[in-house]
């Protein structure tokens, strides 16, 4: 019976869902859009049974990450949703500024079974503190150390160290610094990010790391040259937004992946989760810019996950993504110019 309703289930396959578990958030990021909309941004925690509604799905997933535009820590049920995910046999994940990590939630994290943890910085040195306002190199490094001795104490390999790394165009000048670095903290994988979310005209100029295509081959030469000089090149990754590419790809997945926001509504990806207070705020891209929109095909409260996936609109935006008339939202977004050279 458990095979018939495992092959017979609403719910789809799918490779990972987000969840936006919490849209608080104890630091303030220059590039986060919760620090240039600080003065109406309203921080929820997603309701306990709100996330059960969910979690039917969480079977037939490969990934379920707990973490939007918030510090997932801060939840304060955070880890009876962990155990629910670890329940249902999937993988789970979060990403964090470090800033709750204390040993005890970090002997609570392992001991719950997490799998992935990453941790986010946007410098090698204490300009990431100014950066990342209210987190810390320190603290950020400190939590690694403490999560490598207690794995070695539980005889664990989880949960592996994940490092999203911000880079800016006023921090290309720490590239040549990122192999020592790196190879300093003994993780499991590094990403490589540039900004693909810019609010304000500022921003939008830490998004290009490069002027020109030719420009572009060269940064792309230099971040090659620095991935070989670490002790496991293997475990470093890039994910940067390049205008020179045709757009016809989402980096999101959203053919095998979705995100669910702190209030039940079923989205495309976290980069169509904004409230009701975000209207009136512009994306700025390519020297224009342009409203800044959400996107939902429903909420869990008032229908199951399968269904919402399986209506006719999600399924016509999945299928004709790169028509403008069906992807509105999506038209001019960086996510759709996303450069992962590997080398």
């Amino acid at each position: 019976m458990k095979l018939i309703k495992r092959l017979f289930s609403p719910y789809p396959h799918l490779d990972w869902i987000q969840i936006g578990v919490t849209s608080r958030c104890n630091a303030s990021c220059v590039y986060c859009p919760q620090w240039t909309m600080r003065k109406v941004w309203k921080g929820e925690d997603m309701p306990l049974s709100v996330f059960k509604k969910l979690s039917p799905a969480f079977s037939r997933t490969g990934l379920v990450y707990l973490q939007g535009w918030g510090e997932p820590l801060l939840h304060p049920e955070f880890f009876e949703m962990l155990g629910l995910v670890k329940k249902k046999g999937s993988m789970a994940g979060l990403t964090s500024n470090a800033t709750l990590l204390s040993e005890e939630k970090i002997r609570m994290l392992a001991g719950e079974g997490l799998d992935i943890i990453s941790l986010s910085l946007a410098g090698v040195d204490q300009v990431n503190d100014k950066i990342r306002k209210g987190t810390t190199l320190k603290k950020v490094l400190s939590a690694i150390e403490t999560i490598h001795r207690i794995k070695a104490s539980m005889g664990s390999s989880r949960p592996h160290i994940h490092l999203a790394y911000m880079l800016l165009r006023s921090g290309l000048g720490d590239v040549e610094k990122m192999p020592g670095f790196f190879n300093s903290l003994g993780i499991d994988q590094v990403v490589v990010s540039g900004l693909t979310l810019a609010l304000d005209q500022e921003m939008e100029k830490e998004m290009y790391l490069a002027d020109s295509e030719p420009e572009f081959a060269d940064l792309k030469h230099r971040l090659l040259a620095m991935k070989n000089l670490l002790d496991e090149p293997k475990n470093l990754f890039f994910h940067v937004f390049n205008p020179n590419l045709s757009g016809n790809e989402c980096s999101e997945n959203i053919l095998k992946a979705c995100y669910m926001s702190v209030d039940g509504f079923m989205r495309p990806c976290v980069y169509t989760d904004f409230a009701e207070f975000s209207k009136g705020f512009k994306l700025f891209v390519n020297g224009s810019s342009y409203p800044l929109e959400s996107m939902d095909f429903g909420n869990i409260n008032e229908q199951p996950m399968g269904k919402i996936w399986h209506n006719s609109d999600y399924a016509v935006f999945r299928q004709d993504f790169f028509n403008p008339e069906t992807n509105r939202p999506c038209v001019h977004c960086t996510k759709r110019f996303i450069d992962n050279f590997q080398g």
